[in-house]
C-alpha cells in the first residue's frame, strides 16, 4: 500500500484547539511581575466517535541516540494503529504506548526543523471501536515564550514564528519580539542566544537559525535572561524558558488531502514580495512558508487579476516576408494574404489562456470568425497544411517570420476556409489564427487562394 493509501485509511475533520487546567503560575520574587499568568497544557479535538488531546507542551528526550522531541497524545478509544505523515511521505515516528495513549517523535534535525518552520504534521488514527473508527489529525508545533519572571520593564511575547529573512545561511529564521523603554537588549543563555536587533523605538527583534532555536528549547527547563538599560535609569532583567508546543490540532474522517489541501502561492504575498525585489526580509509578507512558495513562483501563480482582452500590436515588421508570399501568385493559380493583424493578451488573465478564450475575443471583432466551432483548431505539426504555410506555396519562410516576430515555441491555431463568389473561376476565403502562449501573442491571417477555370 503506497503511503498515501495508508495514510488516507484515516482521514480528517475539523476541530477547534481548546483548554484544558493550566499550570499555576511562579511564586515571584518582591518586586517582580509575572507576564504571562497561565498556559494551556492540553488542546483537544473531536469528530465522531473520537477525542482527541495533545499536551501542548513538547519534551526533549534521547531516542536511538539522538535528541528527539516528544509529542504525547491520549484518546477516548483503544488504539489500534497510529501513523504520522506529510503529504505523500512518512513523517517522524507515531508509536502507541498504552491502550489510549500514544506518542509522536520527531528527531533533531530535518525532521523537526521542517514541523517548526511551518509544516502541519499528520497522524492517522484507528481505532478498535466506534463509528468512524479511522481518523487523520493534523498538528502544527512551534516555538512559545513562558514562565516569565522579572521587571514587567521588558515585555517578550509569546510567539517565535518562522519567517523568511536572509542572514548569511538559510533564509528560515525563527523570530520573536521584545520590548523595553530602552536603548540596548541583551540576552544570556549557556546556549540558543538569539541575535537580537532594534527595529524602532524600544523594539527588539529576536532571530534564532533552527539550530539556535533548537538549544534554546532543549532542555526546556533553563531559560533565557534579558537584561535592558533602561532609558528612565537603572536596569530591568526578566528570564522566559522557550519551549516546542503544538499550537493547533484539528481532526477528521474525511480525506485529509481535501481537507487541508497544499496552500499555492497567495496573490497578497506574492504581491508583497514582488514589490520589494532586493530586499533580505519578507518577514512583513508572511510566515516562512507562505513566502517561500512564491519567492520562485511563476508570474502568474500570484494570481490573475487582468481581465481578458486583446491589444493591437503593429506588424509592419511582416510586411516583407507578406509581400514575398504574395509575389509568387499566378494569373491563373493565386494565393493572397491580407496585412496581418496582431495582438498581444494579459500574461496572467483571469479567463483561461487558450487558444479558446482567444477566438472567443477575435468573434466580435472579425464576425466570419463568430463561430469557431466550423473550423478546426491544429498545432504545429499541422500548420504545413494551411494554405499560407504551405511548402508548394513556399509558406516556410513566411512561417519563421511568424515565429520570429512571436517568439516560436508552442503554437495553437485555428484555421478554416469556405468557398466564396468567383465568376468563371473558382475561390476560397482562409482565414488562420495564431496563439503563442509563451509570448501571449496572437496573430489573425486573411486571405484566398484559387484558380482560373
Amino acid at each position: 500500500m503506497t503511503i498515501r493509501g495508508l495514510a488516507l485509511a484515516c482521514l480528517t475533520a475539523l476541530a477547534a484547539p481548546g483548554c484544558s487546567p493550566t499550570e499555576s503560575a511562579p511564586t515571584q520574587e518582591v518586586g517582580t511581575h509575572t507576564a504571562e499568568a497561565t498556559t494551556p497544557t492540553r488542546i483537544y479535538a473531536a469528530e465522531g466517535a473520537l477525542d482527541l488531546s495533545f499536551e501542548t507542551l513538547g519534551t526533549f528526550e534521547e531516542r536511538d541516540g539522538v535528541r528527539a522531541l516528544v509529542l504525547r497524545a491520549t484518546a477516548n478509544r483503544y488504539l489500534q494503529h497510529v501513523f504520522s505523515f506529510v503529504p505523500d511521505d512518512a513523517f517522524g515516528t507515531s508509536s502507541i504506548i498504552s491502550e489510549r495513549r500514544f506518542e509522536v517523535v520527531l528527531k533533531e534535525g530535518y525532521e523537526l526543523n521542517t514541523v517548526l518552520s511551518g509544516l502541519p504534521l499528520f497522524i492517522t488514527v484507528n481505532t478498535f471501536t466506534g463509528v468512524p473508527n479511522q481518523y487523520t489529525a493534523r498538528i502544527v508545533v512551534a516555538p512559545r515564550f513562558f514562565d516569565f519572571r522579572g521587571s514587567s520593564g521588558i515585555f517578550v511575547e509569546t510567539d517565535v514564528n518562522p519567517v523568511w529573512v536572509q542572514h548569511g545561511g538559510s533564509p528560515l529564521t525563527y523570530r520573536g519580539h521584545a520590548s523595553a523603554a530602552a536603548s540596548a537588549l541583551t540576552v544570556t543563555a549557556p546556549d540558543g542566544i538569539p541575535l537580537v536587533t532594534p527595529s524602532g523605538a524600544g523594539q527588539f527583534l529576536l532571530d534564532w537559525s533552527y539550530s539556535a532555536v533548537q538549544q534554546a528549547m532543549d532542555p526546556h527547563t533553563v531559560p533565557l535572561t534579558f537584561d535592558a538599560a533602561l532609558s528612565g535609569g537603572g536596569t530591568a532583567r526578566k528570564t522566559a524558558r522557550l519551549v516546542a508546543r503544538v499550537t493547533e490540532l484539528a481532526l477528521t474522517s474525511g480525506d485529509a488531502y481535501e481537507v487541508w489541501p497544499s496552500q499555492p502561492c497567495l496573490p497578497s504575498v506574492h504581491a508583497c514580495v514582488y514589490s520589494q525585489p532586493q530586499s533580505r526580509d519578507f518577514s512583513a509578507c508572511g510566515t516562512y512558508r507562505q513566502v517561500s512558495r512564491c519567492m520562485y513562483a511563476g508570474v502568474c501563480e500570484g494570481g490573475a487579476t487582468t481581465p481578458m482582452a486583446l491589444t493591437a500590436i503593429d506588424t509592419t515588421v511582416l510586411e516583407p516576408e507578406r509581400l514575398q508570399w504574395n509575389s509568387t501568385s499566378t494569373g491563373m493559380s493565386w494565393h493572397h494574404l491580407e496585412p496581418v493583424d496582431a495582438f498581444t493578451i494579459p500574461e496572467c488573465p483571469t479567463e483561461p489562456k487558450t487558444i479558446q478564450s482567444v477566438m472567443a475575443k477575435l468573434g466580435a471583432m472579425y464576425p466570419a470568425l463568430s463561430q469557431p466551432s466550423e473550423g478546426s483548431y491544429i498545432g504545429r505539426a499541422d500548420l504545413d497544411q494551411v494554405l499560407f504555410f504551405s511548402p508548394w506555396r513556399d509558406g516556410g519562410a513566411l512561417l519563421a517570420a511568424m515565429d520570429v516576430f512571436s517568439g516560436g515555441g508552442e503554437v495553437h491555431a485555428w484555421t478554416t476556409t469556405y468557398p466564396i463568389s468567383c465568376h468563371n473561376c473558382t475561390d476560397n476565403k482562409a482565414w488562420v489564427v495564431l496563439f503563442y502562449p509563451a509570448s501571449s501573442k496572437v496573430l489573425v491571417l486573411e486571405g484566398n487562394y484559387g484558380h482560373d477555370s
